[in-house]
């Protein structure tokens, strides 16, 4: 094999893993931003962040509703056996679609603020309520 050849092959193979990385670190950006965007609306108590592999406890500490009453909404009289269990894992034993109990989820949670709004946004929301900025913060006048 001469020179040249190796030549053009070491340089397309480069060119391809330098593609590659490109291509890599375009989707890590992407993914950086999706994640930070999920967050945010987590922390604003966002309703449609409610995923099916998420537990009755873990929804009540987000968005600040008791636990006994999401348990209600769902039917769900005893809530012992299904404490630590996944609303996927919910939706299955009362053989209904998992994207019906995360809506009737969502609708409870927002029919709970709405009945007492007196409810305080999660510690983090109010820090960024202003637009997703940081409040300004005054210099001492000396």
């Amino acid at each position: 094999m001469s020179e040249r050849i190796k030549i053009e092959i070491l340089s397309a193979l480069l060119l391809f893993v330098l593609a590659f990385s490109v291509f890599a670190t375009v989707n890590t950006y992407k993914a950086v931003q999706a994640l930070q965007v999920r967050n945010h609306d987590v922390r604003m108590g966002n309703v449609s962040t409610i995923r099916s592999w998420m537990t009755i406890p873990a929804i009540s500490r987000i968005y600040h509703v008791p636990e006994d009453y999401i348990y209600r909404s769902l039917d769900i009289t005893t809530p012992a056996p299904y404490h630590h269990v996944t609303l996927y894992e919910i939706a299955n034993r009362k053989q209904k679609p998992v994207n019906q109990v995360i809506y009737t989820l969502q609708h409870a949670i927002l029919l709970y603020r709405k009945q007492h709004p007196g409810i305080p946004l999660p510690p983090r929301a109010k820090r960024f309520s202003n637009k997703g900025q940081l409040p300004v913060v005054e210099r001492a006048k000396l």
